[in-house]
Formats: structure tokens, sequence, C-alpha cells
């Protein structure tokens, strides 16, 4: 089975926002908006999607969205999966417990894990909290030589993006 690379949603991902620069910086700080231009139809996760030759359904088992073949599928036009390729969480704050969106990615069985979120200030102190708690997941050596947590950092001044991958002996920077 084909697995996508932390590096490859990462460049789909910042092709996909720097197409919608205008769009997402005019709503940048204003929540419901700006969410609802990465999930909804002909959005940010749309087209992640299609760069990288998947689908995507939102709201799986309160994971934000979940992206998977054709052949994952269970039964034909019902959304039950046999597998999911990437497990997607976004969060608009990033003061308000990304440790819950990482527990959450931990506990699903995806191939990637990604998270995406929008800093204001200063991360070192997160970073490094958010990799002890994958660090102490039975899975965390398997997370790190597969490079299948990934998380996205959005910066509003400039409209930038950064790429970071779970590695053990700390974020990889893309």
């Amino acid at each position: 089975m084909e697995k996508i690379c932390s590096t490859c949603f990462y460049v789909a991902w910042e092709e996909s926002v720097k197409k919608c620069k205008k769009l997402l910086s005019d709503n940048w700080r204003k929540n419901p908006t700006y969410t609802s231009h990465i999930f909804s139809q002909n959005g940010i996760l749309d087209s992640v999607a299609q760069k990288l030759g998947l689908f995507y359904y939102s709201n799986y088992y309160y994971i934000d969205a979940v992206f998977y073949k054709p052949e994952d599928v269970i039964k034909e036009n019902e959304f039950w999966f046999k597998d999911i390729r990437i497990a997607f969480e976004h969060e608009n704050n990033f003061r308000s417990g990304l440790y819950k969106e990482v527990s959450h990615l931990l506990t699903t069985n995806a191939d990637l894990k990604v998270l995406v979120s929008y800093p204001n200030g200063e991360i070192n102190d997160e970073l490094d909290y958010l990799h002890s708690i994958i660090s102490k997941s039975r899975q965390a050596k398997a997370i790190s030589d597969n490079k299948s947590f990934l998380l996205i950092l959005g910066y509003e001044n400039e409209f930038y993006w950064e790429g970071w991958i779970y590695n053990e002996n700390g974020w990889e920077s893309i």
C-alpha cells in the first residue's frame, strides 16, 4: 500500500494555501469563516486531496478529516473505512490545548497524522511539550522511523508556513 510522506503532504498544503492566500489572509482572524475555507468543498483540503490523488471526508469519528483512496471504503456511497491514509486535525488556537489534538492523532490508526495550527508568539515550549507526548507513546519509534507525524504551523505575517516532522531526537524542519 502506497503511503503519502510528510513532505509530500506539506508541499501539497503549502501550494494549496498559497493559491488561496488573499481569501485566507482576509479571514485569518475570523475563525469560523477561515476554518470553513479549509474544510469546504473546493477548499484547501479538497485541493490537497487532489494533489495527493486522494479523497477526504470531514468529521469522521471526531477526527477533523480523513484522507482515503476508493479501495479504503467498505461499502460504496457510505463512509466506513478499512484504512485511513491520513488523519488530519486543525486547531485555530495554538494555545488551546494542542495536546488533545496530538492525543487524538496518536490513537488513530493512519499512515500519516497531520496537525495544523497557528501560533502567535514563541513556539519552543509547546513544541517540546508535544514532542514529549509523542515520545512517550508506544508508537514513538515507528512514528519517527516512518516520519509519520507532521505538524504544520501557519503565521499571519507574510503568510508563512513551517512544517515539522516528529523525530525521536527532536522536531525536523521541512
